[in-house]
């Protein structure tokens, strides 16, 4: 009886030590599976959830909040930048396109602070419903540039293109949320 006493001890020992050093798989990393849903983005959206100290919970409620805040962080001074390149162009026709282009990044800014205001009562649909809103108004901005075509910006298209990925991540989130 000892001897048998000894032999489970030395197994379950054994067992232990295996358990530690080749721990099994385990579910996947939360933050790659998000961003690769969207694979032209993913850069970006790696850089937004994993330098953020709070990631680390691999909590999807957490993520949310993290992508909404570099949304709203983006977005509030994208008005007064665009307010500013208009200051730089001469053409009349693009100086009005930009003009359209401050109103839709304000309009946006309304849609994203309101989403955060949704994540924090945990509203996600709604948050994803106004952080779509925002992501077409934004859009609307690009399209008033191509009939009759005029030439945009460039800077004006990287802002506007880099705040609509940070917003489509939020809506990749939200929609695991709700």
């Amino acid at each position: 009886m000892a001897f048998s006493l000894q032999i489970s001890y030395i197994r379950v020992l054994f067992l232990a030590f295996l358990t530690i050093s080749f721990p099994l798989p385990g579910k996947g990393d939360l933050i790659d599976d998000v961003c690769s849903e969207m694979p032209d983005k993913k850069p970006l959206c790696l850089d937004t959830l994993r330098t953020d100290p709070r990631s680390t919970t691999q909590n999807l409620e957490v993520l949310a909040q993290i992508s909404i805040d570099a949304c709203v962080k983006d977005a509030t001074g994208l008005p007064s930048f665009v307010e500013s390149l208009g200051n730089k162009v001469s053409d009349p026709r693009v100086k009005t396109r930009i003009s359209g282009c401050v109103i839709n990044a304000e309009n946006a800014l309304g849609g994203i602070t309101h989403a955060k205001q949704l994540v924090g009562t945990r509203f996600y649909g709604a948050a994803k419903e106004n952080a779509r809103t925002a992501n077409d108004t934004l859009s609307i901005c690009e399209h008033t540039f191509l009939i009759p075509s005029a030439v945009e910006p460039v800077e004006l298209k990287q802002a506007m293109d880099r705040l609509e990925s940070l917003v489509s991540i939020f809506i990749v989130i939200t929609n695991r949320l709700s």
